[in-house]
């Protein structure tokens, strides 16, 4: 009837009084558990979840997937959940048979060290690993607390107590990126997919959409779901940001707000994702001019709906747009570790360079804390150092023009 313990072990050198003691007391607590059980079949108490809890991490995991009301099953996009399951596959394949009571934050840690490690080759009988996957780990272990969190919240003990020793423990996360796609990269790849629609490469309509797609982004520094929208499963009473675009087939829903019907006069009012939707930013497209030609090219009769399209038509989905830019970013030599969606960095960093305010790009990104925007500004600290080392020489030669032989 679902006890936690099916196997109790018994201190090897305990006496047979402090055996019978223990055994009395563990089938006091088993006695509790079938009649608190039998209590709930009287009484016909609903199960929310098919899974019933046995103090595992694995079954932990799987009420958290389960529920109705976890965080899981409501509020968050099908990427996101998509995250959520490759982390909750990385625990429960890994570490789902350990007892929940039994771990301790020293167990957590060594599973950051082991989810940590790089993937493991063997070559020529050579053992060797990859990069290091801090990502991979952070994200697990921030699982694993989300997951005790929940159970906590379910009035489970042994749950709340892990959660509560995990609460005062950091875990190294992933830096910052560090990539730009610059301006001239952009340049690049608008060349290239031109290139590639002369030797039927790749199609026209491709070319153009990928090529508007990345201009967007670094032009108007927004996010890339911002310009190609998000494909998500479709719900009833789904809820979305007041005046987004949406497109419903039989089983999905497009939802974006860059669709030609809202640039009337080349003007775009759109809500962001950084704001949540909440705030308004405006942009002239004339006056990019990266975008804007790019724009004027799309024939009349295919500027209705989403101006980012995929395949027969319809908005480009995500993976599909990740992978025709890679293509297209090898053909113009971008680096593989330089990803569409560093192109926002990369607009971000123009104006940097070129003396903006901090205040003035934070504002143009979207930002509600000025601290954020120090992230996209990636070569600031490499043009501090310049100007540190500058002083430093200058410094020096006035010394050495102003000293004297005498001196020590």
């Amino acid at each position: 009837m679902g006890f936690p313990d099916t196997c109790i072990p018994l201190p090897p050198g305990a006496s047979d009084e402090e055996i019978g003691e223990l055994c009395r007391g563990y089938t006091a607590q088993l006695r509790s558990h079938i009649e608190a059980e039998k209590k709930k079949l009287e009484t016909n108490e609903p199960s929310l979840t098919r899974t019933r809890y046995d103090g595992t991490i694995k079954t932990a995991c799987q009420i958290y997937q389960e529920h109705p009301n976890s965080a899981f099953n409501y509020n968050i996009s099908d990427t996101t959940r998509r995250g959520y399951l490759a982390d909750l596959k990385v625990i429960i394949e890994s570490v789902g048979h350990r007892r929940v009571k039994n771990c301790t934050v020293l167990d957590v840690q060594a599973w950051y060290r082991e989810w940590r490690k790089g993937v493991e080759y063997i070559d020529d009988g050579e053992r060797w690993f990859g990069p290091e996957r801090i990502a991979r780990a952070h994200n697990a272990v921030a699982m694993v607390r989300t997951v005790l969190r929940f159970m906590a919240a379910l009035r489970h003990a042994d749950c709340k107590l892990l959660a509560e020793e995990l609460a005062k423990i950091q875990f190294e996360r992933e830096g910052a990126r560090e990539q730009e796609l610059t301006y001239q990269q952009v340049r690049d790849f608008v060349r290239a997919a031109g290139e590639m629609v002369d030797k039927g490469l790749i199609s026209r309509d491709r070319a153009l959409y990928l090529s508007i797609a990345t201009a967007a982004q670094f032009e108007l520094m927004l996010r890339q779901g911002d310009i190609i929208g998000k494909w998500q499963k479709r719900k009833e009473g789904a809820k979305f940001p007041a005046g987004i675009a949406l497109l419903h087939t039989d089983n999905e829903t497009w939802a974006g707000f860059f669709t030609w019907e809202k640039i009337p006069g080349w003007r775009w009012r759109t809500r962001t994702s950084k704001s949540k939707y909440r705030a308004a930013v405006e942009f002239d497209l004339q006056i990019y001019d990266l975008l804007f030609p790019l724009l004027e090219q799309v024939p009349m009769e295919e500027r209705t709906g989403a101006i980012i399209k995929g395949e027969l038509g319809q908005p480009i989905r995500y993976r599909t747009f990740v992978k025709a830019f890679r293509k297209i970013a090898q053909v113009a030599k971008i680096p593989d570790e330089v990803w569409s969606m560093d192109a926002r960095a990369g607009g971000a960093g123009e104006a940097d360079d070129a003396g903006v305010d901090t205040t003035l790009i934070s504002a143009g990104l979207t930002h509600t804390n000025v601290t954020t925007t120090g992230r996209y500004l990636r070569n600031r600290a490499k043009k501090k150092i310049v100007t540190i080392a500058e002083a430093r020489k200058q410094a020096r030669a006035g010394g050495e023009n102003g000293g004297n032989d005498d001196g020590a």
